[in-house]
């Protein structure tokens, strides 16, 4: 088995397409889609656009639940003109995504962790809007009873794999859309990087594999997008990489 895992596009669809063109090099035998698709002040209708016509297996994300519930004031950027992209099939497309998938009895998804789709799984909150790498005894409290090999996780944007004592893996692909590194590890300050992230996960040997890639993209024109879409913050972390 080889997938793709693909999270927090946030309406990016110049990254999107750069990351579907790499994911044609690895012959995967299914995209697997972890939320918070549309939700973000670049290109919303045209990132719908692209992920209607893919074969995947997509979850709601919080930003999605938002749009999807009208919790409209818990998006922070260019809301009304975010709604007014969405509007139609877009929107009823969100209405049908679960809260969590499995895929293949192996791999669970989720978008924060299996309770929550606010919950940050791996990493957790530090203080000054910073984050902190979870340790192993709060990333194997949120797994459920019965345990699956592989557990998928978005949210936080930033990407990270943890292997648990008992072999099970744990990981966060990073955001296509907005890609962050955690800065309150200093090994991560020297990887800031606008480059779109996922990851590819494969098995071989009885043994599971993830790979965490970056793709290079338009990221300027993304962010010029943004910034003419009324968000300087988007803007500034699309084109440094996001510091969480």
């Amino acid at each position: 088995m080889r997938v793709a895992v693909i999270s927090d596009i946030h309406g990016n669809a110049m990254a999107l397409e750069a990351v579907l063109a790499d994911i044609t090099c690895h012959d995967v035998d299914k995209i697997l889609n972890l939320g918070d698709h549309l939700a973000g002040p670049i290109e919303p209708r045209r990132t719908a656009d692209l992920l209607a016509g893919l074969d995947m297996v997509a979850i709601r994300g919080n930003t999605d639940r938002y749009l999807v519930e009208g919790d409209h004031e818990d998006l922070s950027e260019s809301d009304d003109w975010i709604l007014g992209q969405v509007k139609g099939q877009p929107m009823e497309w969100l209405k049908t995504l679960p809260e969590t998938a499995i895929y293949g009895d192996t791999i669970f998804l989720s978008h924060g962790s299996p309770r929550s789709d606010e919950k940050y799984w791996l990493d957790r909150p530090a203080g000054g809007g910073r984050l902190r790498v979870a340790t192993l005894e709060e990333v194997e409290a949120e797994l459920p009873a019965e345990r699956l090999p592989v557990y998928c996780c978005g949210h936080t944007h930033v990407a990270r794999v943890v292997t648990l004592p008992d072999g099970t893996v744990v990981f966060n692909p990073g955001s296509v859309g907005r890609p962050s590194f955690t800065m309150s590890d200093p090994e991560s300050v020297s990887r800031l990087s606008p480059a779109a992230a996922y990851a590819i996960v494969e098995q071989s040997a009885g043994r599971w594999h993830v790979n965490l890639r970056q793709v290079e993209y338009e990221h300027m024109a993304a962010a010029a997008l943004a910034r003419a879409h009324g968000s300087d913050t988007w803007a500034r972390d699309l084109e440094e990489g996001r510091r969480r």
